[in-house]
């Protein structure tokens, strides 16, 4: 008997070590568990996160990136996504963020990338070049890189460097609108207008609702001269979007350049109901009565335009030339002066105050201004024939 007792005791403690063991073994495994259903509950919010980030939702995928980074701290996807979606609005936190993606994983090329979009926003263009180069080194076959340091590059009026970025970014991937459209404002900028019409053309065909597409082949255009073919791409601009005040900006100015000022004004005004505080569209409507002959109304809108932006030179002028065109030569001489103290080398300015002491009687001081223009461009042509008639009028 005390045999079994004893077998009964050792059979009972091997039972009670062992069932110790299988509740030891079910908790691990109900962590494990635990811990599984959170790694697919955090990839759950970024998937749903970077969706809307794809979408242009930038607040709701900054809510769901967050969540997912709640669940799992160590996703560094998830922090890249957060800061591109950051960029712009929180330049802090999306540094703070593209940083952390980085110290998480050193090779997530997406990392760099938010960083490099971030340092872009803030115009710290050497990092951003130095982030997009890295996120290009760890993937060659990042286009989005290649396109945003292109960017860079065009901002630096590195075209050359911009072309060949858009170009790769094109290469990998060649029904990328945008690209052809930056590529198309690399070489409008370097005066290559022939293939810049041809890149705006192709962004459109990839995408016919591309408004920026629209936008800058007009610019483009306008550049040529073409002012027709400008008119009908702003207008095609205005039709995608009715807010884009820019649009109306230059299609009034190619209205004015084809000498359709009614229209012009019209445009302007559109302008500047949509954004009062647009100086320059108030200079242009002026400009465009002052074509009409109405300046009163010009001197009105250029005294407008000065009022918003004290530093406009052009304002001050064009008030100059409409005050000339009154008769009113000393409100005109001292327009065209503040126009000259905000750029002394004005020579348009310097040009038209001699005329107006000219007009005066007022000989040395309009000789003094012609002959300061002739010093800096000796072949112009008008200041030589105004200090030749000044010169002769002089007693």
């Amino acid at each position: 008997m005390l045999t079994r007792i004893f077998k009964m005791e050792a059979l009972e403690y091997l039972l009670r070590r062992n069932m110790k063991k299988i509740l030891l073994l079910l908790t691990i495994a109900f962590i494990f568990s635990g811990v599984s259903l959170y790694a697919q509950a955090a990839q759950t919010y970024f998937d749903n996160g970077k969706r809307l980030f794809e979408q242009g939702n930038y607040d709701e995928a900054i809510a769901e990136l967050s969540e997912a980074i709640r669940l799992d701290p160590a996703l560094a996807e998830a922090y890249a996504y957060r800061a591109r979606a950051y960029v712009g609005d929180n330049n802090d936190q999306a540094l703070s963020d593209a940083n952390r993606a980085i110290q998480l994983n050193p090779r997530l090329a997406m990392g760099y990338f938010a960083r490099g979009n971030m340092y872009s926003d803030k115009e710290e263009l050497d990092r951003a070049i130095a982030d997009y180069t890295e996120a290009i080194r760890l993937d060659p076959e990042y286009a989005m890189a290649y396109n945003n340091r292109g960017t860079v590059y065009s901002d630096k009026n590195d075209y050359d460097r911009a072309i060949a970025d858009f170009t790769e970014a094109i290469k990998l991937n060649p029904h990328d609108a945008m690209a052809y459209n930056n590529r198309g404002a690399a070489y409008g900028d370097r005066n290559d207008y022939d293939r810049a019409i041809a890149d705006f053309t192709e962004a459109i065909r990839l995408d016919p609702q591309d408004v920026m597409a629209y936008y800058n082949r007009g610019a483009t255009y306008g550049q040529k001269g073409d002012y027709d073919k400008a008119i009908a791409d702003y207008t095609q601009a205005i039709r995608l979007d009715p807010q884009f005040v820019p649009a109306y900006y230059n299609r009034g100015n190619a209205y004015g350049k084809n000498g359709e000022y009614d229209n012009a004004i019209s445009d302007f005004t559109e302008a500047i109901e949509l954004d009062s505080q647009d100086a320059t569209a108030y200079n242009n409507r002026g400009t465009a009565y002052g074509q009409k002959g109405e300046y009163d109304r010009a001197i009105a809108d250029f005294t407008l335009a000065i009022t918003l932006d004290p530093q406009d030179e052009m304002a001050y002028y064009n008030r100059g030339a409409a005050y000339g065109q009154k008769g009113e030569y000393d409100r005109a001489i001292a327009d065209f002066s503040v126009a000259i103290m905000l750029d002394p080398q004005f020579l348009k300015a310097y040009n038209n105050r001699g005329a107006m002491y000219a007009q005066k009687g007022e000989y040395d001081n309009a000789i003094a201004d012609f002959e300061f223009v002739l010093m800096i461009d000796p072949n112009n042509q008008e200041a030589r024939k105004n200090l030749a008639s000044a010169r002769q009028a002089n007693p």
